[in-house]
């Protein structure tokens, strides 16, 4: 008999497995990452573009748990709305919430608190202002929804002004909403 060696010696076994195990970690992340994404974008609401089509959109807007319109708004409650947006130049230190909404062709604008229009305030994930050009942030608003507002459909347009830059705007969207009673069935 003749002595042969192994046609694949021990390193290249163990490197092969580690190659493997790198490779279902790798299959892994990667499944997790786009599950985590579907997510999110399932969970988004539907937005529509404002008149103004030159006006950037935001990158994704969430008001609290609707994904199809219009989203429900109930009476004596905040409506949470999550808005992620780019900012549009650098060093944007000064950015404002402005609020319309339009019911019965009747459009009035929504006057906010200034803490609560105050978007470099209200950012999430630890982000604050100033922002550079290009920067991905989420801007938290919470409407209040008073025991006054109608029961009828609104159109709900929210527009990002650029304080320091003539009020340019940085992004806008429109979304249909209906006020309810809490207590209401559909």
């Amino acid at each position: 008999m003749r002595n042969t060696k192994p046609l694949v010696s021990a390193e290249q076994t163990t490197a092969t497995k580690n190659s493997s195990k790198m490779s279902s970690f790798k299959k892994f992340f990667l499944c997790l990452v786009l599950s985590i994404m579907w997510t999110l974008i399932a969970a988004s609401t539907p937005i529509r573009q404002c008149a103004d089509s030159s006006y950037p959109q935001p990158l994704m807007v969430q008001i609290d748990d609707c994904d199809a319109l219009p989203c429900e708004l109930w009476k004596g409650t905040e409506a949470k709305i999550d808005i992620q947006f780019v900012a549009t130049r650098n060093t944007m230190k000064k950015i404002a919430a402005e609020v319309h909404l339009t019911s019965l062709g009747v459009t009035i604008p929504y006057d906010l608190e200034a803490s609560r229009g105050n978007v470099c305030s209200n950012l999430l994930h630890g982000a604050y202002c100033p922002l550079d050009a290009g920067e991905d942030v989420t801007y938290q608003l919470l409407l209040p929804v008073t025991t006054n507002q109608p029961e009828v459909p609104t159109r709900l347009e929210v527009r990002l002004l650029d304080s320091d830059d003539e009020n340019r705007v940085v992004s806008c969207f429109l979304a249909d909403t209906r006020v309810k009673k809490p207590n209401s069935a559909a």
